[in-house]
């Protein structure tokens, strides 16, 4: 992918995490939900297209990235199996096919369902996470690593997004699939202004945190933090504070509803990054932050016990 392509790709996944934010607010709004509806299968035929477009690859990255699904898809098979366990104890059929995966399971889809198979056995395992702690084995933080790693391949899912450039064929089927989903938020945007913009249901947060998951990163040429905050059930934790200790000042953002927090214009170099949250146990992590350049960082947070 091109550089455009890339930040792109990075808005899409926020305006998916804003629609899910706001799903209890848009709940009947029927052309406004059929409009997410559209964008998210548009959004999900470009992501099938990426990994199988990708003929030459990038060796660092693409072995980073294929580390991190192995990475992925072994832990949810660890975690899927002891699981199993309870299904069979509490004689849950629908559990028992949740949980009955094996590694090949996952190896023979696609990446982007490869994603979406370890998020439904995430679902299932958080549903059950009292029991599953106390009776079967599994530990909290392996929940809390399940959903960073969900994440960070989620993240990856197009990667690597510089190599894609010898085939016009394939440049040209993902150009096509990008004006259509860039067209599929042209009329979401219709339908979130129209009904939210102004009127009796005016609501500027709503607008605004919009605007900020469209917004492309690609344009920030200031060194920066973009950071997504969610709690281990992967619901973004609003009202979050990502705060980097410079070496004479401490900046500082607040995260909105969907969870995402900004710290911008900073000078370059390695910090530590405190992520805290009422209720929430701190993370304190250490960060490099290159001159002109967005850090992004996928941040899980556990309630406090």
């Amino acid at each position: 992918m091109t550089q455009s392509q890339t930040a792109k790709f990075s808005s899409y996944n926020r305006i998916v995490t804003f629609l899910t934010a706001y799903a209890t607010i848009f709940a009947g709004l029927t052309r406004l939900l059929q409009c997410g509806t559209d964008f998210i299968a548009a959004f999900t035929a470009l992501k099938h297209i990426l990994p199988t477009s990708t003929t030459t690859k990038s060796s660092p990255v693409t072995t980073t990235k294929n580390t991190d699904f192995l990475n992925l898809i072994d832990l949810m098979v660890s975690l899927a199996n002891r699981a199993y366990l309870f299904a069979v104890d509490t004689a849950s059929e629908a559990l028992q096919t949740t949980f009955k995966i094996e590694a090949k399971a996952f190896k023979t889809l696609p990446e982007a369902e490869q994603i979406l198979l370890a998020q439904n056995v995430l679902i299932a395992l958080n549903a059950n996470s009292a029991a599953l702690i106390a009776g079967y084995d599994i530990a909290a933080t392996e929940l809390t690593k399940a959903a960073a790693d969900i994440t960070l391949c989620q993240d990856q899912i197009a990667a690597p997004s510089t190599i894609i450039g010898n085939n016009k064929t394939f440049n040209e089927e993902i150009e096509a699939a990008f004006v259509l989903v860039d067209a599929e938020i042209a009329l979401l945007e219709s339908a979130i202004n129209g009904k939210f913009k102004t009127g009796p249901s005016a609501n500027t947060s709503l607008i605004s945190n919009f605007a900020k998951a469209k917004k492309l990163v690609e344009t920030t040429k200031h060194t920066a933090l973009v950071a997504t905050i969610t709690d281990i059930n992967n619901l973004p934790i609003e009202g979050a504070t990502a705060s980097i200790a410079l070496e004479k000042e401490t900046k500082e953002g607040i995260s909105n509803i969907e969870g995402i927090v900004e710290v911008e214009e900073f000078i370059s170099g390695t910090y530590n990054v405190t992520y805290s949250a009422a209720g929430y146990t701190t993370q304190v992590i250490s960060t490099k932050f290159n001159l002109g350049e967005t850090t992004t960082a996928a941040i899980v947070l556990s309630k406090v016990v």
